[in-house]
This record gives structure tokens, sequence and C-alpha cells, in this order.
């Protein structure tokens, strides 16, 4: 009886574990860059993702995502694209400003979980 319950209790040390921590937490610069991608943002040269993500976690005082949205549709205007650092071209300002706000909020400012 001893030799089974040995035996079960070695078969069951030896199967992985769900959720015991092998998931890694997601990288936040990594999410919001892939959000801005996906909104369709892309730096003017010389700026960077890595540079703007950093710039993005200025905004997080704003306290919400739709006032980061709201900050964020002043500068998208179409006629500025060239001016701005990360210009989101061909897409609708508004929504565009607001992918730029909840990403931001969500990942720059850490309201992820």
């Amino acid at each position: 009886m001893l030799r089974i319950v040995l035996l079960a209790l070695a078969v069951l040390s030896a199967l992985p574990l769900a959720g015991c921590g092998n998931d890694a937490p997601p990288d936040p610069e990594a999410e919001w860059t892939s959000e801005m991608k996906k909104a369709g943002f892309t730096p003017n040269s010389p700026h960077t993702y890595d540079e703007m993500f950093e710039s993005a976690t200025n905004f997080c005082a704003a306290g919400s995502a739709l006032a980061i949205a709201g900050l964020a549709r002043t500068a998208l205007d179409p006629a500025q694209a060239d001016a701005i650092a990360m210009p989101a071209p061909g897409k609708d300002p508004d929504t565009a400003a607001t992918a730029y706000g909840a990403a931001t909020w969500k990942w720059a400012c850490g309201h992820h979980q």
C-alpha cells in the first residue's frame, strides 16, 4: 500500500502545476508599443516607440484614459502630422486618440490588472 501511495505522489509531483508562476507578467512597454502599432501610430524620425512610451508616462497625471485621449486628440490634427513626434497617418483622429488614451492608461500608467 505504501508503494502505491509513494508511486502516486511521485507521478503527481512530476506533473507541472497549472498557474504556479510559469506565466511571465506582460511587459508594459511591449504591450503599449503593440497597441500603438495596431492603432496606426508611427514615430517620426528620430523618435522611437521606446522614447514615446517614456513620454506617455507623463500623461498619467491626467487621471484617466478619457483625459489622456482628450490631450492626445489636440495633437492629432492631420495637418500637423509632420510636426508631432508620433502621428497616426490616415487614421481617424478621434479613434486614434481613444486608442492612445486607453493603451497609455493601461500600460504606461500601470492600470492593466
